[in-house]
This record gives structure tokens, sequence and C-alpha cells, in this order.
């Protein structure tokens, strides 16, 4: 009871029994270990050890893209969930499997020569862990989403996201000391041995938790008719259409940005924890609170449109990158750091508003297939792009403003404009769960600003 009070006592008034106050107590606790796990699964952690097996940028991009390609078992993983309505077997069976693979992908040195072999079996065992990872995130969300208060969702996920970053921070560290003190491959042996442990123990926290699920069977649910139900009713499919194509957007350049700044311009793993992730986590520690009763108050979709405008306006600090300049790694991350953690507070929120209580497990699988076929996608077209691009823009030699325009900053400037059409068309057409439009909600925001100033300016006068 007291680390959860320790959050927020607030929650206290709206959670009537304490079986539903420990789920929520675990819920938090539980990813603070993971974040052990968390934080190696798509970091410079990784970037560096699959670079070191000799992936290349397509190598790189077809590593990343096979296990978001292994979303699409998540409508299977649906519907044997709420057939046998067996979620806890499933989430600690996937969850146990997920973990011990990325055990065994801290070994990969030492099971296989370095070259194909040990890439391909890379690619596997990723692979088999995302697959075991559907297995997880359907009946987590569902579990979340018949636990947390609807009057808090957005604070309480803030809060979720609060422990995260902390713990991030401490890790992170701990993982660049790591990396850049021990030569080889044994620094990255014991980064993921470390993390996959650490992933065990978060899955196993839940072996005492009731998961609290509505029954199918109770409310006559039909698999057919909710998945028909997200795409004929405009407010799940407006919602679902943009997450595909930001999904298709984001990543066809961002998860080659810790490539590009190892391999290319040479930062170390400390550089590229301080001045990139423990910046980004320090900021969003300090306001994702505020982000979440922004949510709680206006809406995820008024919120949602401010960050990532603000996000894809910081990724072009990357054009102006050179070896040896840390700024534009500072610029990008410390944008990214204030509003990221809001993209994270909606997205989550949106799939608990977004989709029927009782055919939940259903539409986040069509949610889960649509973004995973968007992202895979994105991840071979980049990885390509950036391979095909390489001699060509090193012959054309460009420049812009005094730096060479490689191959990644072509991508990087392709996807931000197509980042900007995206919001620009799809934000408007989602629905607000608070009833306000954006015009609406964004006066309603102004009007409070500007009356907790003319407040804040009486209160100085006095004194």
């Amino acid at each position: 009871m007291f680390i959860y009070k320790m959050f927020n006592r607030s929650y206290r008034d709206y959670v009537h029994d304490n079986e539903t106050m420990r789920t929520l107590n675990i819920i938090i606790l539980s990813v603070a270990v993971g974040m052990f796990l968390f934080t190696i699964q798509g970091g410079v952690a990784f970037v560096g050890f699959a670079s070191a097996l000799g992936a290349g940028e397509f190598a790189f991009g077809l590593i990343s893209a096979l296990p978001v390609l292994a979303g699409l078992l998540q409508l299977f993983v649906s519907y044997i969930a709420v057939k046998t309505e067996k979620y806890k077997t499933m989430f600690l069976v996937g969850g146990v499997i997920q973990r011990v693979a990325w055990i065994v992908i801290a070994f990969i040195p030492y099971l296989f020569p370095v070259g194909e072999s040990s890439l391909w079996l890379l690619i596997t065992l990723v692979t088999l862990a995302a697959m075991a990872g559907s297995f997880v995130g359907i009946p987590h969300t569902t579990l979340m989403g018949s636990t947390i208060p609807i009057e808090v969702r957005g604070r309480y996920i803030a809060a979720r996201q609060r422990v995260m970053m902390a713990v991030g921070l401490f890790v992170g560290l701990g993982v660049a000391f790591v990396l850049d003190n021990i030569e080889g491959y044994l620094g990255y042996t014991i980064v993921f041995a470390v993390g996959g442990v650490a992933g065990l123990i978060d899955i196993l926290m839940y072996a005492g938790v009731r998961f609290s699920i509505v029954s199918s069977k109770s409310v006559g649910f039909s698999f057919a008719k909710v998945m028909k139900a997200c795409f004929t009713s405009p407010i799940t499919r407006n919602y679902l259409l943009f997450w595909m194509v930001w999904s298709f957007v984001i990543n066809l350049s961002a998860p080659f940005i810790n490539k590009y700044a190892i391999d290319k311009l040479e930062f170390s793993y400390t550089s590229m924890i301080i001045f990139g992730q423990i910046i980004a986590q320090s900021l969003s520690l300090i306001v994702v609170s505020r982000w979440g009763r922004l949510i709680d108050r206006y809406g995820s979709a008024p919120v949602l449109l401010v960050a990532v405008t603000s996000f894809s306006i910081g990724s072009f600090a990357w054009l102006f990158a050179v070896p040896g300049n840390l700024w534009p790694l500072i610029v990008a991350n410390t944008i990214g750091g204030i509003t990221w953690c809001a993209h994270d507070a909606c997205m989550a929120n949106m799939q608990l508003s977004h989709t029927p209580s009782e055919g939940r497990p259903a539409a986040l699988s069509i949610y889960a297939v649509a973004t995973s076929i968007a992202a895979a996608s994105a991840l071979i077209i980049g990885g390509a792009a950036l391979e095909v691009l390489e001699p060509v823009m090193d012959r054309l030699e460009l420049t812009f403003a005094g730096t060479p325009f490689d191959n990644y900053k072509l991508v990087i400037t392709v996807g931000g404009i197509l980042r900007f059409a995206v919001i620009a068309i799809f934000i408007p057409r989602v629905w607000n769960e608070k009833g306000l439009t954006l015009r609406e909600a964004y006066k309603k925001m102004f009007e409070s600003t500007k009356l907790s100033w003319q407040l804040r300016v009486l209160q100085m006068k006095r004194k």
C-alpha cells in the first residue's frame, strides 16, 4: 500500500477493494523490474549488438521488421483468448518464453561463430521472443482496462510511465558503463542476460494476480461482430487508421537513428545514454504527470496533436549532425523527452477508450496487426533505401547548412515530411473521448492557462 500511495494518494478515492489496489500496485512495480529488459530491447545496446554481429542497414531493418510482423499473431491470440478465457495462462507462458529467448540471445557470440549464422540466430530468437510477446500484450492491456479507474486513467498511466523513466535512467547508465568498459562480446552478454532475468521476474510477479476480465460468454460476445465494428464504427476506424499510418511514417526513419549515431557519427554508448536517453527520460519524468492531467481534462486527441507535431519538428535536428558534434542529439532528445511520453500516454489511453470493453481483445488484435504490417513495411523499406542510397549520396556529395547531406539525412527528411502530412490529415478525424473538438479543447486550454497566469500575477502583487 505504501509504495502505491507514494505515487498518488488520490487513487484510493476511486478504488474500494484491496484486490484491485494490489493489482494496480503490481502493474506499476512490475514495470520497474521489467525496465531492465525494455531498455535494451530497442535501445543502443541492441543496435550495437546487431552491428557487432555484422548487420548492415538492410539487415538491421530486417532484424527489426520480422519481430514486428510477429504482431500478426495477435489476431490468432485474441481469438483463442476470447474462446478459452485463459488470459492468465497465456500471459504467463508467453512472457516466460519471451524472456528466456532474450537470455539465450545474450550468449549468441559463444554459441555460433560471428557472421551470417549468428545473425540468423539473432533474427530467429528475436522473432520467437516477439511471437511469445503476442500472448502478453493483449491480456495485459485488457487487464489494465478492466482494473484502472476511468476517472484517473490518464494520471495512472502517467504515474506508471514515471516509474519506467526513473528506473530507465539508472539502467541506461549501467548499460553505457558496461558496454564502454568491457571489451568484446562479454559486455553485451552481461547486459542481455541481466535484462532477460529481470524480465522473467517481471512476468512472474503476476502469478498471484486475478485477471478480472469481462467474460465474453456473459455478454454474448461475437469475435466476427467486433472485427466488423472496428471497420464500420467511425470512432474505432479512424483511431486504427491514424495509428497504422503513423506507425509507418515513424518507423521509416526513427529506428535507424541510433545506428546512424553509433556507426556513422561514432558517438560512444555513454554519450548516447547520457545526452540521449538520460536527458529524454529526465525531462519526461518531470512533465509526464502534467500530460496525464491534460489527457484526463481535455482528452487524448488534442494532447496527441501537440506531442507528435513537436516531436516531428525536433527530429529535423539530425539534419545538422556531424561526427563529434552532440548538439543535434541533445536537441532531438530534449524535445522528444518532453513530448514522446505524451505520445505514449495517449496511445495507451486510446487503446482503452477507443475499444469496447467486452470486445477489447479482438479490437486490440486488429490494432496490433494493422500497426505491425505498417511498421514492418517501413523498417524494410527504410533499411533498403538507406543501403541503396548510400553510394548515390556519396557520389553526389550534397551538403546542408555546411554539413554532408547523406543517405540517412535524406530518409530523415522524407520521413519528417510524411509525418506532418499524416498529422494534418488523420488526427482531426480521431474521436476525442472527452467530447471536445480540437478547437474547443485548445480554447479551454488557453483560457485555463490565462486564468492560471492571472492568478499567479495577482498573488505576486499581493506579496
